[in-house]
C-alpha cells in the first residue's frame, strides 16, 4: 500500500510539472492591447521587408536590361538598402521584446480527484498525457513560427503587400518611399490609375525624381485612347527632363523616340533610337528590337 502511495505521489507530481505552463499564473502577463500593437507593427514592417527586396531585385534587373543608368541605380538601391537595414533592425528589437514577456496562456485547473488509480492506469495517464501536452506545445510553436516570420519559399501575396502599403500611406501620404513602392507595385499590378497618382505624389515631394518622370511618360503614352499629339508632348516633357541627366539611358531613349515618332520629329526620334541601341547590350532581344525600329524608319515605314 505504501508502495502505491508513493507512486501515485510520484506520478502525481509528474502530471503536475507537465501540466504547470497551463494553469500556473503568469506573474507579469502583457496587456492585450500593447500585444496587439506589437502584432500589428511586426506585421506591417514584414509587409514592407517584402516590398524592399523585392524593390532590390527589380532594380538589379532593370540595370542588367540597360533600362536604368549606373548613377540612378546605385542612389535607389542605397536607398532601398538602408530603409531595409532599418525595419530589419526594428523587427529584431520587436521580436527580442516579445520574447521578454511571453503571451499569457490560460487553462482550467483540473478539480481534485479522491479515488486510487492503479499503476497500470496512472502510466497510461501519463502518456496520454506527456503525449498531448508535446502534441499542444508543439501546435503552437508551429502557430508562432507561421505568424511570425515570413515564408522562405514562395513569393507574398503582391495584394496583401499592396493593402497594407495602402494603410501606411493613409496615415502618412509624404512618406516618399513608400509611395515609389506604391507606384512600383501598381505599374506591376497594371494598375495604371493608381499608379499616375503614387508617381505624381512623389513628384509633389521630390519634383526631379528620375524614376517618377519616367513611369508617369510611360503611362501616359501606354492607356492613350487615341494618338493625341497633346498626350505624346506631355510625355516627351517628363523624358526630357530626364534625359538632362540621364542621356544615355536606352529606356528613356526608347520611349522618347516613340514620342518624338507620333510627333513627326522623325529625325529626333532616330537619334534617340541610335542612342539606345549603342547603349544596349549587342545582341540582346531589346537592341535587335531597337535596330529594327531604326530600319523601318530609315526606310520610310512605320517601325512597330
Amino acid at each position: 500500500m505504501l508502495l502505491l502511495i508513493a507512486l501515485a505521489v510520484l506520478l502525481g507530481t509528474v502530471i503536475v510539472i507537465l501540466t504547470s505552463p497551463f494553469w500556473r499564473k503568469d506573474p507579469d502577463p502583457i496587456p492585450l492591447d500593447e500585444h496587439d500593437a506589437v502584432s500589428q507593427e511586426i506585421a506591417d514592417l514584414s509587409v514592407e521587408r517584402e516590398v524592399l527586396v523585392q524593390s532590390l531585385q527589380e532594380l538589379d534587373v532593370e540595370l542588367a536590361q540597360g533600362r536604368l543608368e549606373r548613377d540612378d541605380y546605385e542612389r535607389l538601391k542605397a536607398t532601398d538598402e538602408h530603409r531595409l537595414l532599418q525595419v530589419l533592425d526594428r523587427l529584431d528589437a520587436l521580436a527580442a521584446q516579445q520574447e521578454d514577456k511571453p503571451p499569457v496562456s490560460q487553462t482550467t485547473p483540473a478539480s481534485p480527484r479522491r479515488v486510487w488509480i492503479p499503476l497500470l492506469a496512472c502510466t497510461v495517464l501519463v502518456m496520454a498525457a506527456s503525449l498531448g501536452i508535446y502534441t499542444f506545445v508543439h501546435w503552437q510553436a508551429l502557430q508562432r513560427m507561421a505568424a511570425n516570420s515570413s515564408p522562405v519559399s514562395g513569393a507574398p501575396n503582391p495584394l496583401e503587400m499592396v493593402a497594407r502599403l495602402e494603410e501606411r500611406l493613409r496615415n502618412n501620404p509624404d512618406d516618399l518611399e513608400g509611395q515609389i513602392m506604391a507606384g512600383r507595385s501598381y505599374m506591376a499590378l497594371e494598375r495604371y490609375e493608381d499608379a499616375r497618382r503614387a508617381w505624381e505624389k512623389v513628384l509633389e515631394l521630390d519634383p526631379t525624381n528620375h524614376e517618377a518622370h519616367y513611369h508617369l511618360g510611360v503611362i501616359l503614352m501606354e492607356t492613350r485612347k487615341i494618338d493625341d499629339p497633346a498626350i505624346f508632348q506631355q510625355a516627351l516633357q517628363h523624358f526630357d527632363t530626364i534625359i538632362v541627366d540621364l542621356p544615355n539611358q536606352p529606356g528613356i531613349n526608347w520611349y522618347r523616340g516613340v514620342a518624338l515618332w507620333y510627333l513627326k520629329r522623325y529625325r529626333e526620334a532616330d537619334e534617340a533610337w541610335t542612342t539606345a541601341f549603342k547603349n544596349l547590350e549587342p545582341g540582346s532581344r531589346d537592341a535587335q528590337f531597337v535596330k529594327d525600329a531604326l530600319t523601318k524608319l530609315r526606310a520610310g515605314q512605320q517601325p512597330f
